[in-house]
């Protein structure tokens, strides 16, 4: 009896904590991001679609999604502006960005909360977002590709 006790208890939790993990779900309105401020006060241009980029830079894989992200926004149609999210210290993470951020490409400062607000585990990870704040596609960010933002925003 107690097994049986012990092991539904397992399985409700496991339940809870995995109903947690994943808080974005795609056709759904995503959370805001409420960040502190912009690296260089460089506020994000509007655009049709937005990628929201977590990143961190500890991996070498944020690096190498972001000069892919650069890309994918200058050739995307329709326009897509990125919007890097780190929880990392701005005088640390702002000269690693700097050469990344354009008209296109913004980042926020001290948005701690966005990492939890999206479930965020991993890095890269990211989400791309209509206009009116829906999630189209998400996942690692090295997967997204001209074709998945098309298929995305049909």
């Amino acid at each position: 009896m107690k097994k049986a006790l012990l092991i539904l208890l397992a399985v409700c939790g496991l339940g809870l904590s995995l109903a947690r993990a994943q808080n974005i779900i795609l056709g759904e309105k995503v959370p805001e991001l409420k960040p502190a401020g912009w690296i260089d006060n460089r506020h994000p241009q509007p655009a049709p679609i937005t990628y929201v980029e977590f990143f961190h830079s500890s991996n070498p894989a944020c690096i190498t999604s972001l000069e892919r992200l650069r890309d994918l926004s200058a050739r995307s149609k329709p326009a897509m502006r990125v919007i890097v999210v780190t929880r990392e210290d701005t005088a640390r993470i702002a000269p690693m960005l700097r050469p990344f951020l354009s008209q296109r490409i913004t980042a926020t400062i001290h948005a701690e909360r966005g990492f939890a607000a999206y479930g965020v585990t991993y890095v890269p990870f990211g989400v791309l977002i209509d206009a009116r704040n829906r999630a189209l596609w998400m996942g690692n960010s090295l997967q997204l590709n001209e074709k998945i933002i098309e298929q995305s925003t049909r």
